[in-house]
């Protein structure tokens, strides 16, 4: 009922008067709805209904029985503008507007179409609507608990309603189609069959980026998480640039939302979500620096917003998470251009994952939770080193002790039979083999004993295993395969390994051209991406003759005893094609145990005879069973 504001009249009533329309050719009187009220007493009196909001106001219009006039302050309130702005907002948000939903629900089928007009990926390459369930799943189930970039509570109730955004959902389902629970439901809807994992997460990334170049509009927080999930994934030599990118997009929006000052929203559930929020785009942030080597996006100093209390942010695997991504925020600093050169890594006391845990109340987390954050943490003890390259022969430090430790330490965990289905499908994974490849390069390089150098040269076999087990999935392990693959070569033609080791006399010599340079530094590639090489203490052939295999034949007959014939220990000298070759391993290898230097793997033109990943080798558990 619509009601008007009602005057008191004086005087007689106002007879109706009758217009004419203009487009009434009949002439018929047209009335006015205030020409229609019922006719008015005579004596210039009407009554006024307590219906009437102005009959409140009339009845307070009287003095007291001292002559003053009532109050009429307490009939309404007053309030400030940016009050009424807040309880206005409150009350849309606590009642939905039947509205305000459908034209969110028209806004996101609107943007659905635009996405899939737009990036030219037709309906049939999209995931089959019957596995995206299934995807979804895993995803909650496997990489929720860990990096809880999206709240269930809030997507589950939108994707009921048809509210979630398809970009969202193919984000959740890009991640989650790494993991081995997912290879069944790898299905899209032109395929008759299930599609490999690598394939797959190819069309699907695809589709993401394509929708987010399409002009459709999603709100801040929906757009900060699809780009979150998919830097997540990493695929051909442009990958990690195209993570890196997508991840700094997302927190460039992130920032235009103040989330890293800790602003309230209103509500104690959405301040939650965004303070998950915001922590995992720190930790992804931490993980981008290291793993492509790229400068942290956000500095600790702009943070405000206050880390979680043990328990508070519901996911106790989230919280040990965060409490070793806290540790490789300080190691990140040893790897920091202008950081003192003699100092060798984290030499001080190291915290134990028991104690993380301990602080967590994590022990009740189950079995394959407990070993990813273990295998996380493991990786993140091997950077607490700080490798000053090949020629440069590490001392027994507790950081480098520490370092070699772990590695071996990773390759078990790797090879447990509890791996292969147990380990959540997070990006760190090859990137821990390949650093633990590294390590075990390393060792192999530099190990003055043979027994050293043995078993540095089975680590490293396992690794190359492991890797080549890891490309079903992760385009990052497809390089550093090759890689191992190229080193495993030339260690077969070897006669011996001793031909490999950098001498304690090629460290003096490099030690020596250092000094004459003034230089004190870790050797490492120039930042224009030229290689320095790492290996100026291993001379190559020259005009005097010696060369690389003559430094490692002084090496080896250091190790004869006595009166021993040298002749059969002697290595065949290697070509310079070789020593070159080297020279190249050594940078990738060194450099890719620096977070500060970006690999770049257009540099490794020889390994241009990289083969296409073979799936025939695998069989139905996703176990290599070919030869390495």
């Amino acid at each position: 009922m619509e009601l008007t504001f009602v005057h008191q009249y004086s005087g007689d009533t106002p007879k109706p008067t009758t217009t004419t329309s203009d487009n009434n050719q009949t002439g018929a009187a047209s009335i006015t709805p205030q020409q229609q009220s019922p006719p008015q007493p005579a004596g210039g009196k009407h009554f006024i209904s307590d219906l009437i909001p102005a009959s409140t106001l009339l009845n307070r219009a009287r003095e007291d029985e001292r002559g003053r006039l009532l109050p009429n302050d307490d009939i309404g309130i007053w309030i400030d503008k940016l009050e009424y702005d807040e309880l206005v907002k409150r009350r849309d948000n606590a009642t939905g507007g039947e509205e305000r939903s459908n034209l969110s629900k028209a806004t996101t089928r609107l943007n659905a179409t635009r996405s899939t007009h737009n990036h030219g990926s037709s309906c049939d390459q999209r995931p089959h609507s019957a596995v995206l369930g299934p995807l979804i799943d895993v995803y909650f189930t496997k990489i929720h608990p860990i990096l809880p970039l999206v709240d269930e509570a809030e997507f589950r109730a939108q994707q009921a309603e048809g509210e979630v955004p398809e970009p969202l959902i193919h984000a959740l389902c890009l991640v989650a189609a790494k993991d081995t629970k997912a290879w069944i439901h790898l299905k899209i809807q032109a395929s008759p069959s299930t599609l490999p994992p690598r394939e797959f997460c190819s069309r699907l990334h695809a589709s993401v980026v394509g929708a987010l170049r399409a002009p459709c509009q999603y709100d801040k927080v929906t757009l900060v998480r699809i780009l979150a999930l998919a830097s997540m994934h990493s695929e051909g030599p442009d990958g990690a640039e195209e993570s890196s990118m997508l991840l700094s997009q997302a927190m460039h929006h992130a920032q235009t939302m103040a989330i890293h000052l800790g602003q309230s929203n209103g509500q104690s559930h959405d301040n939650l979500a965004m303070k998950r929020l915001f922590w995992s785009l720190w930790v992804l942030d931490r993980s981008n620096s290291v793993m492509n080597g790229r400068p942290v996006i956000m500095s600790d100093a702009d943070i405000a917003i206050e880390p979680f209390a043990p328990g508070e942010s519901g996911f106790p695997a989230f919280e040990a998470w965060l409490r070793i991504t806290e540790l490789m925020n300080k190691i990140i600093a040893f790897y920091r251009p202008h950081y003192p050169t003699d100092v060798t890594g984290w030499e001080d006391q190291y915290v134990g994952l028991e104690e993380i845990l301990d602080e967590v109340h994590g022990w009740d987390l189950p079995p394959s939770v407990h070993m990813t954050i273990h295998l996380y943490y493991l990786t993140v003890a091997v950077l607490s080193h700080r490798s000053r390259g090949i020629k440069q022969i590490p001392r027994g430090t507790n950081s480098s002790i520490r370092q070699r430790l772990c590695a071996s330490e990773i390759i078990r965990l790797m090879e447990s039979e509890h791996a292969g289905c147990g380990l959540h499908a997070l990006p760190f994974i090859p990137y821990a083999v390949s650093l633990t490849l590294s390590v075990a390069y390393q060792h192999l390089r530099q190990s003055q004993f043979l027994h050293q150098q043995e078993d540095a040269c089975q680590e490293f076999r396992k690794c190359t295993k492991i890797l080549q087990s890891l490309r079903r999935t992760c385009s990052s392990a497809d390089t550093m395969a090759a890689l191992a693959r190229k080193v495993q070569d030339e260690i077969k033609r070897a006669p011996s390994l001793a031909s490999f080791r950098v001498t304690r006399e090629a460290q003096r010599r490099a030690d020596d051209k250092a000094r004459e340079r003034e230089v004190d530094m870790p050797c490492a590639p120039a930042l224009s991406g030229e290689r320095s090489g790492l290996l100026e203490a291993l001379p190559t052939a020259s005009a005097g003759g010696t060369n690389g295999a003559s430094g490692a034949r002084d090496a080896l007959d250091e190790q004869q005893p006595a009166g021993a014939s040298t002749e059969a220990a002697q290595p065949v000298e290697q070509p310079a094609a070789t020593l070159g070759l080297f020279d190249g391993m050594d940078d990738v290898f060194g450099t890719y145990m620096d977070p500060n230097y970006p690999v770049n793997l257009d540099d490794l033109s020889f390994l241009d005879d990289l083969q296409p990943f073979d799936y025939a080798g695998y069989d139905g558990a996703a176990n290599w069973t070919g030869d390495v």
